[in-house]
């Protein structure tokens, strides 16, 4: 049987689609990735079963023998096949592999199967060993074109177990459903019976255990839950109570049974049971996507909330930089006495002198120079830079505590962090970008006074022994003139500025240094901004990189959005 072209591209959507959730990793799923992650990987393997299955069309039908835990599975198959291939046993869980059983003449054909892929193949043993793998068995019990797979218990105590019955449920043109008279009304095997109806795979059901007096009645009750979960099966088989005598039941016992999967193995029954189970399959790939989408919402829904936190514990640093600012910056004040004594005296000057004696006991604790040292500019700038330095990394470390308080209220925001330590600890970089920021703002104003003075005409004897301190003189006059002089009530810094502002006034005219002033406040704002933007720009690329692949999360939203 040749495979339609029609289906070779349904192939190829399933198995890009396949790629794609195993691209997905859930990092913003906090507890639920690691569940989510399995999840996705058992579904992409289902959608590359169904393209390998596609893909040949004529290899033999794989009939799963499922159920829960001591419902006769691995003695039935071994009936079925007319010899012990499975083991079976009173200790549970018994069977922990799963164990692939056909005729001889298919044994290679399903060896090289593409199907179940992480499973190694081993010829020969029972399945009651640990370990992944595949067990293949053959037999001439059973007819050409079937092969039955006894697999461990799906209420298995071991999750390994329960996982390995699912993936092979996942790869089943159809399912031989076992329960006993005592277990078939239980919610763990309804569950699965209600994904074999939603995924359209051809069932049968086999009620072992039935003491003779109550077979009408269990069968019937059977048939009743059936209907009541709206599955429909295509056969409704029971084994009685009997005795097991060598790990087999009486061959007269499972007749019916064999019966229905000689059925099963005739070539147009095959092609017919493996179509059905393809396009439920099919069908049923946006119901099995929807988990899926519901995850990828919730991770959108984390990424915007855990951004908006780092917005919320950033956005206050512009407004307390220019509060700080305004205050004035605290420096030292015999360094501020000899710049007063630099940019000149008069009137002003002796009210600069009034005022500082009363803010003397502020400053007496700071550090000072020696009696001999001049205040030179590049000092005043350089005291300057240390002090704005060191309130911008302060305001950076107060935004990025924040930032990290609010991650560690988050339970997404803390399974981030505990991913990644390094954002727990403080940028070792901080401190050079933020100085490097400042250095690099004063150099700014120094061209900008220089651009200006230019423009004035200033004597050339004036610029060049004191540009230095005239762009000085302008850097303090920024911290501590907002419309005018501030006043002397706002800090130390202010006092200065006063002769500051006379002589940059007498440089360049009052609107002049109006708008130098406000140039130089600017630039000052828009580099507190990048540094403000590289401080976070860690917590922003962890989110970012947490985020998922947008193509995988576009691609499985598209098709579980299909109805068919």
């Amino acid at each position: 049987m040749t495979v339609e072209p029609r289906a070779m591209d349904e192939a190829a959507r399933l198995d890009a689609l396949a790629a794609h959730l195993d691209d997905l990793r859930f990092d913003l799923s906090a507890d639920a990735a690691d569940g989510l992650r399995q999840e996705a990987r058992a579904t992409a393997r289902l959608l590359r079963a169904t393209v390998a299955r596609t893909a040949d069309p004529d290899a033999p039908l794989l009939v799963v023998v499922a159920g829960g835990t001591g419902a006769g599975k691995s003695t039935t198959v071994n009936t079925l096949a007319r010899e012990r291939v499975a083991a079976t046993g009173v200790v549970r869980p018994t069977t922990h592999a799963p164990v692939l059983v056909c005729h001889p003449d298919d044994a290679d054909r399903l060896a090289a199967s593409p199907l179940l892929p992480h499973l190694p193949r081993v010829h020969g043993d029972d399945g009651a060993g640990g370990g992944r793998r595949l067990v293949l068995r053959t037999t001439r019990g059973l007819p050409p074109g079937l092969a039955l797979v006894d697999t461990p218990d799906v209420d298995s105590v071991e999750t390994a177990n329960r996982r390995l019955a699912e993936d092979v449920l996942d790869v089943a043109d159809a399912w031989l459903w076992f329960v006993t008279a005592r277990t078939y009304a239980d919610e763990a095997g309804a569950r699965y019976l209600r994904l074999a109806r939603d995924r359209q795979v051809l069932t049968g059901v086999v009620v072992t255990q039935v003491p003779d007096r109550d077979r009408a009645e269990v069968v019937d009750d059977v048939a009743r839950l059936l209907a009541s979960e709206h599955v429909e099966v295509s056969a409704l088989l029971h084994v009685p109570a009997t005795q097991v005598v060598d790990e087999h039941v009486g061959e007269q016992d499972v007749a019916p049974l064999r019966t229905w999967l000689a059925e099963l193995a005739a070539d147009d029954a095959r092609a017919e049971v493996r179509r059905r189970a393809l396009a439920g399959l099919r069908a049923a790939v946006p119901q099995e996507l929807a988990p899926f989408v519901a995850a990828l919402e919730a991770e959108d829904a984390a990424a915007e909330r855990l951004v908006l936190a780092v917005d919320q514990a950033y956005a206050r640093v512009p407004a307390e930089l220019a509060t700080e600012l305004e205050r004035g910056i605290p420096l030292r004040a015999d360094v501020l006495a000899r710049w007063r004594d630099l940019v000149g005296g008069g009137e002003a000057m002796l009210r600069i002198q009034t005022a500082a004696a009363r803010v003397r006991e502020m400053v007496r604790e700071m550090l000072g120079t020696t009696d001999g040292e001049t205040a030179s500019p590049r000092q005043v700038r350089a005291e300057v830079a240390d002090t704005l330095t060191e309130t911008i990394v302060r305001l950076l470390e107060r935004a990025s505590w924040d930032a990290r308080r609010r991650f560690e209220a988050d339970p997404v925001g803390r399974d981030l962090l505990d991913h990644q330590p390094a954002l727990r600890r403080e940028d070792d970089q901080r401190r050079h970008r933020v100085r490097a920021a400042v250095d690099a703002w004063g150099e700014y104003v120094a061209e900008q006074v220089a651009t200006v003075g230019a423009d004035r005409r200033v004597q050339a004897r004036v610029w060049s022994t004191a540009l230095n301190a005239v762009a000085t003189g302008a850097i303090l006059v920024v911290f501590t003139v907002s419309g005018g002089l501030t006043g002397g009530e706002l800090g130390i810094a202010a006092l200065a500025s006063a002769g500051s502002q006379a002589l940059l006034v007498r440089l360049f005219g009052e609107q002049n240094l109006r708008n130098l002033l406000a140039d130089a406040r600017s630039d000052l704002e828009q580099r507190v901004g990048e540094l403000i933007d590289q401080d976070r720009r860690r917590y922003d690329l962890v989110v970012d990189a947490s985020r998922p692949d947008p193509a995988a999360a576009a691609a499985v939203r598209a098709v579980a959005g299909r109805r068919t």
